[in-house]
């Protein structure tokens, strides 16, 4: 049975499901703008482009963006896209990084209201995990952890919006 269905006090607050949803939120938005990046690093009209950057994780995403960019800085000397958008790209694709891990956990845990303030989320799994990643498969939030994980998820999303603008766009004929 699901964490939060045992006992009405661990039902979650309508706090704790809005702060989860408004990170779920903003990880959509970060794998939109991946796709936008990606679909402007291969020169490819957005539209055309999401063909592909759809079928794939963020995961992936990153990986190709990363590679794009090594051909961007290796293969066309940064004449294409300038050497200082693809450093803010590859340092917004490290906080990408670690945001995709918390977004993983918050959904794909099992979650339950320790109280009002705090939240428990377990992976369930069928193993027990090494000793030295025990935590891996658990984890206590609380509500001021997710509102600031939110602010820093919201500030990404704005930042990447900024990147965008700033790769060359390739319009639809």
């Amino acid at each position: 049975m699901p964490l939060n269905h045992t006992a009405k006090y661990a039902e979650l607050t309508p706090r704790q499901f809005e702060a989860i949803g408004r990170l779920v939120v903003e990880w959509s938005n970060i794998e939109l703008l991946l796709g936008i990046v990606l679909s402007r690093l291969l020169h490819t009209p957005e539209f055309l482009g999401r063909v592909y950057t759809d079928e794939l994780m963020a995961v992936r995403m990153q990986s190709a963006i990363e590679k794009a960019m090594s051909i961007h800085r290796n293969r066309y000397g940064c004449r294409l896209v300038p050497e200082d958008v693809l450093t803010d790209i590859a340092s917004l694709n490290s906080e990408v990084e670690r945001i995709r891990g918390t977004r993983n956990k918050l959904s794909h845990f099992c979650w339950c209201r320790s109280n009002d303030e705090e939240l428990f989320g377990s992976g369930l799994s069928g193993h027990v995990p090494p000793s030295k990643k025990l935590d891996k498969d658990s984890i206590v939030v609380s509500l001021t952890e997710l509102d600031e994980m939110y602010k820093h998820s919201y500030a990404v999303v704005s930042r990447l919006s900024e990147l965008v603008a700033k790769l060359p766009e390739v319009p639809e004929q």
